[in-house]
């Protein structure tokens, strides 16, 4: 199996010139975890987990405007999707990463996250 047929094509990702309360907000309606930050044409610029949001909520100057690119991880690991699952999974496992963004063309196409792995395993598939 390849990281196309697992990965979460329906993605929300935030510009990255967006305000961090913006991101806040949104994860926490949306029930996600990670939040991929993209430039105009989609290429994945960086990515905002809650532990980043937990982070930056903890530290005193919280309560002003910081623009999503200040606090955003810009070290992205992707994979494209004819990446193995098999790799995938090694990639979040050997990073303790929780997700990965599909790039294609530079472009995002998709997020594969542990909860993907999980709904395959659920299906009773391996990878």
């Amino acid at each position: 199996m390849k990281a196309r047929d697992i990965m979460t094509t329906d993605v929300f990702s935030v510009d990255e010139e967006k305000g961090f309360n913006h991101v806040e907000i949104v994860a926490e309606l949306k029930g996600i975890r990670h939040v991929p930050i993209v430039d105009p044409e989609n290429r994945v610029v960086g990515i905002i987990s809650i532990r980043d949001l937990l982070s930056h909520l903890s530290n005193a100057a919280a309560s002003h405007f910081v623009p999503i690119k200040e606090v955003m991880n810009r070290k992205v690991i992707t994979v494209s999707p004819e990446t193995p699952l098999r790799e995938v999974a090694q990639i979040l496992i050997d990073k303790s990463i929780g997700c990965v963004p599909v790039v294609e063309n530079k472009v995002m196409v998709g997020l594969i996250s542990e909860r993907d792995f999980l709904k395959l395993a659920s299906r009773g598939e391996t990878a």
